[in-house]
């Protein structure tokens, strides 16, 4: 069973390399493919996300997903909020206020990163951008403007 799955996500190689005639210039090598637009797209996944990705999943499903149920039930249930609905059990008080409290935090900490954006997207409509040359107050002495004459800047420094 698990080596059919195995089978599934594993890179197949179409052929064996040749180690005969290396110093042929005109032999075209022969590249490695994928076998299946899934595997590609899971060592995209998996390069960019990390391995992180799976037990995300999992505490997600198993976890995030029964508790925001639960939360959304209770809230409805009693018309409140999930700081009065989880004062049902005194175990579920803390939970409550544990949810009320990470929602501000994420939503904090979002704000900032959409201000971010915001900044650099109206920042990146200016004729001359700000970032684009050395003459500002953040820049270090090794700051270099590349252009047209690049290849200079890096041989001098």
């Amino acid at each position: 069973m698990f080596d059919r799955l195995r089978a599934r996500f594993l890179l197949r190689i179409k052929s064996e390399p040749s180690f005969a005639n290396n110093n042929a210039k005109n032999e075209q090598a022969e590249r490695e493919e994928w076998d299946r637009p899934i595997e590609f797209f899971l060592s995209l996944i998996g390069c960019s996300i990390g391995a992180f990705i799976i037990p995300y999943f999992c505490i997600y499903f198993l976890i995030g997903t029964p508790l925001f149920f639960l939360e959304m039930s209770l809230g409805q249930f009693t018309s409140s909020g999930s700081a009065a609905a989880f004062k049902m059990s005194r175990m579920f008080k803390g939970l409550g206020w544990a949810t009320a409290i990470n929602s501000f935090l994420v939503s904090i900490y979002y704000n900032v990163i959409i201000a971010w954006c915001l900044f650099y997207l109206f920042a990146s409509f200016r004729s001359k951008l700000q970032w684009s040359d050395c003459g500002n107050w953040w820049n270090t002495e090794r700051c270099a403007t590349t252009g047209k004459y690049q290849f200079l800047f890096l041989a001098n420094n």
